[in-house]
């Protein structure tokens, strides 16, 4: 019973983790008693200075009516980072009047009104609720997107921008010449229902730019990522099912689980983008959901490579009891504080903002521990590979020393280069290296532990006098943990350079 409610209590909260999104279409209500509500941050890209048609510009367009009209204009507020974080600092102050006063000191003198400041340059603000089958107050219709009651066209010559957009319930008294914002405290409640599409490029043609066109600009690119994974891990995963086939090893298992979570992950990111392409929506939760399998895919590959470098199917078929349970539990503790710190995470990053995952506490936290289960290996890999096993097999430990070194090390490493990358480029720039890095380290882990390798335990038994010769012929060579180190590093950094092309 008690596993049973942990359980469901994790389900609720990965759903209750996934309100927040990235872009796009948004339906849903808002009741001008809450007084404010963010609805979402969305990168637009730069606007071609040698094409302004709507092709490269920025559409936020839709339809906004309350269930019961009311006469009042209540604020649309459509900012970009330079204003926003001004108006959103004062939502909290009260009382609300004071609140509506401050939010919109700064913009008021800038936003365009025909009542207020027809001289303003700026287009930040439309009041709604719209009248059912009618335009927004003071739209345009020659300047509407079809079947839409009002349209922000977003332009910017110089660079990628972030909005953001938000409700309201202030309104501009009109009445008299200090045109002023006051809180609608003394008006009944309305039920305002918005759909809301946000886009880049013409919203007429979006065929055109199938795969970016709901696109925020910092997700650019991102399904054509999720694509190329797709096939590969399809290419992989038979042939890691057929070593299976060939040799029923626990270390052959827990690589196929590997593979086939991680391969889980992609799927659901790749049918939400997908999805996602085609009507601003997609399936949040589902993404959540493959971010938390390649979670468990990363924490088990830990798990088979502490037992490899402790001498599993190299030096022994089997381990001794007490230290598979160490393994394990100590493994278990990692995995259970890093879906902790997932769901943290989830709550942690403000959309608001331009932080991303890894520089949070619970980034740093995850981090910390991943260091900490690196040194745990090397201490392992160091300890097994003094014993003396032949020249083979010490160059199979070689092997996994340079090799999972560089994977355990790449994230933090990544995640301090991404600090200093353009927020408009971080998330895909992470997601490739940390795809490509994974890739590698699966394939690297099916070549060296592949069930015919003579190596390998179980293989080893009727050729000991050939290693003792291949030894006694290559031990004056020496052995040197630098170049390997070096040999997998460029292999990582090869197939990050390919992926960018293929980009």
């Amino acid at each position: 019973m008690y596993l049973k409610n942990i359980v469901r209590l994790f389900l609720l909260s990965l759903i209750s983790c996934t309100s927040a999104v990235y872009g796009l279409r948004l339906v849903g209500q808002w009741k001008t008693s809450d007084f404010y509500k963010f609805l979402v941050k969305f990168g637009f890209q730069q606007t071609d200075k040698n094409d302004e048609t709507a092709r490269t510009q920025g559409y936020i367009y839709g339809n906004i009516t309350a269930t019961k009209y009311e006469d009042y204009d209540i604020a649309l507020v459509v900012l970009d980072s330079e204003y926003f974080l001004n108006f959103f600092t004062n939502r909290s102050l009260s009382p609300r009047h004071d609140a509506c006063s401050r939010m919109f000191s700064q913009i008021n003198r800038l936003a365009w009104d025909k009542d207020c400041n027809v001289n303003g340059k700026e287009d930040f603000i439309r009041y709604i609720p719209c009248r059912r089958d009618g335009l927004c107050r003071d739209e345009l219709a020659d300047r509407m997107v079809r079947n839409s009651q009002f349209t922000f066209r977003v332009q910017d010559k110089e660079q990628p921008r972030y909005w953001y957009i938000s409700m309201v319930a202030c309104s501009l008294n009109t009445t008299n010449s200090s045109c002023q914002w006051t809180h609608i405290k003394n008006s009944p409640s309305m039920l305002i229902n918005y759909d809301i599409w946000l886009v880049n490029g013409d919203p007429d043609d979006k065929n055109s730019n199938f795969f970016e066109h709901h696109f925020s600009i910092e997700q650019f690119d991102v399904f054509e990522i999720y694509l190329t994974f797709f096939i590969l891990y399809i290419l992989i995963i038979p042939v890691q099912a057929y070593a299976l086939s060939l040799r029923r090893h626990t270390v052959a298992v827990l690589l196929f689980l590997c593979l086939f979570l991680e391969f889980l992950g992609i799927v659901f990111n790749f049918v939400h983008y997908t999805k996602f392409a085609g009507d601003g929506i997609g399936v949040v939760s589902l993404s959540t959901v493959g971010k938390f399998f390649d979670l468990l895919a990363q924490s088990l590959f830990m798990l088979l490579l502490l037992l490899v470098v402790k001498g599993m199917a190299i030096n022994c078929e089997r381990l001794p009891i007490f230290t598979i349970l160490f393994v394990s539990t100590v493994w278990f503790a990692y995995t259970a504080s890093n879906i902790a710190l997932f769901i943290w995470n989830l709550l942690e990053v403000q959309f608001i903002s331009d932080v991303d995952e890894w520089q949070t506490w619970p980034g740093f936290l995850i981090l910390t521990f991943r260091i900490i289960i690196m040194l745990w290996f090397l201490y392992e890999l160091r300890t097994t590979f003094l014993e003396d096993h032949g020249f083979i097999k010490s160059r199979v430990y070689l092997h996994f020393g340079a090799g999972f070194m560089v994977w355990f090390i790449y994230l933090p490493i990544v995640a301090i280069i991404g600090s200093n990358i353009s927020t408009f480029w971080r998330f895909k720039t992470i997601q490739s290296l940390c795809s490509s890095a994974d890739f590698v380290s699966y394939c690297i882990t099916m070549h060296l532990l592949w069930p015919t390798k003579k190596y390998l335990y179980f293989n080893s038994m009727n050729t000991q006098n050939g290693y003792l010769r291949e030894y006694a012929h290559n031990n004056h060579k020496g052995i040197n943990l630098s170049i390997y180190i070096s040999i997998y590093l460029s292999i990582y950094l090869l197939l990050f350079v390919c992926l960018l092309l293929l980009l």
